[in-house]
């Protein structure tokens, strides 16, 4: 008997189940994905920089005898390391990489080295998940550079040191824990040993590097290892500690981080949309209910009778998200295995597995929650016909006899809507969390697509940017390459104002000694600044800025003191202000524009063309063609190769999210029409015996509609862009923002999306009110 009325309810309200089902299908599919893929991101990484060796800490040094027997003397003392490995290595400058043609040359903004395949520690893997391995004239790549330049296995690729140029053959990218993410921007470049000691014997033993790598002891963190090194007092070119590598690889986390907070919030719609559902099913059907419990049914039997369905429906729907998921989560996770070694074996799949079968729990636990109300249905609901006796007063909200510019259609939609809004309620919370669904992850895209996301890289904001040049240069040398370009430029009637951007190490110095750390340091040799959340730019050779995380962790605020060691000086500074940076955990400062440093280690010139804003694109291009030397990028290029392919996922996801969003949009709108029509069938044909056309109740059906979506846009526009940047604020501040601005595009925000989820509503709408043709008059004395 329960499996005949179970088949008659299905057939009877085919759109209802239907809607139900592609709702849990979508957001079972999602569930299953994200938390496969948040394991298969955060475990690869982990058992990646565990498999790959990668040190606690890696500084790398000028190869000069005294500052290996610095270190030596430092680890005679030194309980927290367990051991150390060394390895040459060789800078390279972009310049001296000729690239096979039509690839597209490495960036000017990333640093190389030359190194051997490591035996020891910081071990790289090949595409197959195998130690890699060189022979004689053979070169591998990491996978970044291979993307990015779009060199093939089997290309030539030369490379020029002391006057000599050699070619080698790619053989192929590697996976690099170390030195492979995206945001990390400086990249190993491997050559077999008997190439690099070719080069190595052609350079004075002066200008090569070696890379120091400490493994700390038992139960001592890499932090405490970077702490203690910091004493030491040693020049050190690049420095990075275990915990650095692991926040390098932090676009992935905030994808897979991104979809599962979706993923939640489709749940959270198909949890309204099963509520909805369930309470107007049980309220058509109390006189069902009531002649079931007047020949004997209890409670729990009928209840099992409705569970039965959604069970059904349930498992289905999560059978087929997670068959689905399957591919979408090795869609998703294609770009991650490229640069890490992902898990193997079932683990991932039972994962999946698991939050499919607690979707399906939630959603009957859900159920039976809804059902409460058939223990309020009686014998007596059947006598009544399903009618529990309400009592029905006029609204006294508005009146049409008192406006009489107010149409009748109009009128009716929006006294429906103020006298029953409580009926509304789940489609209001649907479409406010459908617009924010979509509008925070566009917000998000414009945020790190904008030329002001660079500042916090610490990068001040302008039109274009010249390549960072890597090596001890002082502050006249440079000031004189500036004067020089700045000439050229003004001979070719091109007005710029360039500015040199210095990055140098500091080393802050902690009131008890016992916490230093070297900390890079950012200066402009204009009066510009990255924007300060508190306090202003340091001006004066005793000021200086840091950022809010160091705030935090050192307790310092505006107006302390602090002190730092800079070109070997340790002076006491004061603290003028407070920034942000998402670069080295957070940890930055921003020197002063009158302290002028002896020898910088790294620096990029960035120019502001002084011309109208339409002109700067095609000012820009014939830069770049006559300057090719200097590697000009813009904003937006630069921008890209710091990111990576961080920017093209977000706008994948973007356009994945906005047509779910849209399908589920016109499934729920179109079901919650259907409903409100079925119950109103008496309504509808008491209108009709007084003359209503069928055009004027559409309209009123549209108007209701449109009503709920203007104000439900309305609060779903502005969660969008206050609680979203909210959230969005979380993720970020692991990565040292403590407060994230959004970038909000007008055209995008408040007109495109809003009149796209305004069409998909009015589709389903329309396509919904054609049963109200059918409506009869005598539907009035149906009941």
């Amino acid at each position: 008997m329960f499996l005949k009325i179970l088949k008659k309810d299905l057939r009877r309200k085919k759109v209802m189940n239907t809607v139900l089902l592609v709702l849990i299908i979508l957001a079972s599919t999602l569930v299953a994905s994200s938390s496969s893929l948040m394991y298969s991101t955060s475990s690869a990484l982990t058992s990646f920089i565990s498999k790959s060796k990668v040190a606690d800490l890696n500084v790398t040094l000028a190869n000069k005898p005294e500052y290996a027997a610095d270190i030596r003397q430092w680890l005679e003392n030194e309980k927290k390391v367990e051991a150390v490995y060394t390895q040459q290595q060789i800078a390279v400058q972009p310049n001296q990489i000729g690239m096979p043609e039509g690839r597209t040359v490495f960036s000017g903004n990333t640093s190389f080295v030359l190194s051997t395949v490591p035996d020891q520690v910081n071990l790289i893997y090949s595409e197959d998940n195998e130690l890699y391995s060189l022979r004689q004239g053979e070169m591998g790549l990491p996978v970044s550079l291979m993307l990015a330049s779009g060199v093939q296995a089997g290309e030539q690729i030369s490379l020029t040191n002391g006057g000599v140029t050699r070619n080698y053959t790619v053989k192929g990218y590697f996976k690099d824990a170390f030195m492979g993410a995206d945001l990390l921007g400086l990249k190993r470049i491997m050559l077999s040993a008997e190439d690099f000691a070719e080069i190595g014997h052609s350079l004075p033993q002066d200008t090569l590097m070696i890379l120091w790598s400490f493994i700390a002891a038992p139960g001592v963190a890499s932090s405490e290892v970077s702490n203690s090194f910091a004493g030491a007092d040693l020049p050190v070119n690049f420095e990075v500690d275990k915990s650095l590598v692991s926040m390098t690889y932090m676009t992935d986390r905030i994808i897979s981080a991104m979809m599962f907070a979706i993923s939640l919030f489709l749940i959270f719609i198909a949890f309204l949309t099963l509520r909805f559902t369930i309470v107007s099913t049980l309220q058509d059907e109390y006189k069902e209910i009531g002649v079931m419990k007047a020949i004997g049914f209890q409670n729990q039997a009928i209840k099992q009778l409705y569970l039965t369905k959604y069970m059904g429906l349930a498992c289905l729907g999560g059978a087929a998200g997670l068959g689905i998921s399957i591919p979408l989560t090795a869609l998703m996770s294609r770009k991650t295995s490229q640069y890490l070694i992902m898990p193997g074996g079932s683990i991932r799949i039972i994962i999946s597995i698991l939050s499919t079968v607690a979707i399906i729990g939630f959603i009957l636990l859900f159920c039976l929650l809804c059902m409460r109300k058939i223990n309020k249905a009686s014998a007596i609901d059947a006598i009544r016909q399903g009618q529990t006796g309400e009592r029905f007063k006029a609204s006294r909200r508005i009146h049409l006899h008192k406006s009489r510019f107010l149409p009748t259609a109009f009128f009716l939609a929006l006294s429906d809507v103020l006298n029953r809004l409580k009926s509304y309620t789940s489609l209001i919370l649907t479409l406010i969390l459908s617009t924010a669904i979509i509008l925070i992850p566009v917000n998000l895209t414009n945020t790190i697509v904008s030329p002001a996301f660079l500042e916090y890289f610490g990068t001040v904001e302008a039109d274009f940017y010249t390549a960072t040049v890597v090596g001890d240069k002082t502050t006249q040398e440079i000031q004189q390459e500036k004067a020089d370009i700045s000439r050229r430029m003004k001979e070719q009637g091109i007005d710029v104002s360039l500015a040199a951007n210095y990055a140098l190490g500091t080393k802050y110095i902690s009131d008890d000694g016992q916490e230093n750390r070297r900390i890079n340091g950012q200066k402009n040799d204009f009066d510009e600044s990255v924007p300060f959340l508190e306090g202003t730019a340091p001006i004066l050779k005793n000021e200086i800025a840091v950022t809010t995380i160091m705030s935090e962790k050192y307790g310092k605020q505006v107006g302390d003191n602090i002190t730092f060691e800079i070109d070997g000086v340790r002076s006491t500074f004061i603290i003028t202000g407070l920034f942000q940076s998402i670069s080295n955990e957070g940890y930055a400062v921003w020197i002063a524009r009158d302290y002028n440093p002896q020898v910088i280690g790294a620096y990029l010139f960035s120019g502001t063309i002084n011309a109208p804003a339409d002109l700067k694109a095609e000012m820009i291009k014939e830069i770049q063609s006559q300057y090719s030397e200097l590697n000009i990028k813009t904003a937006l290029e630069m921008l890209g190769e710091i990111t990576g392919g961080f920017m093209s996922q977000l706008r994948s996801i973007n356009a994945l999210l906005t047509a779910i969003i849209c399908i589920i949009t016109l499934f729920i709108t179109s079901l919650f029409v259907r409903l409100m029509i079925t119950k109103e069938v008496h309504g509808i044909a008491v209108m009709k015996s007084i003359g209503f056309t069928n055009s004027a109740i559409r309209l009123w059906q549209v108007l209701r509609i449109l009503i709920i979506m203007a104000a439900s846009l309305i609060l779903g526009v502005i969660a969008a862009n206050t609680l979203g940047g909210r959230l969005l604020g979380i993720i970020f501040r692991i990565f040292g923002l403590t407060k994230l601005e959004l970038t909000i595009v007008p055209l995008q925000v408040f007109l495109f999306y809003p009149l796209l989820m305004l069409a998909v509503v009015m589709l389903a709408v329309y396509s919904s009110c054609g049963q109200i043709r059918r409506v009869q008059i005598w539907n009035m004395n149906k009941e």
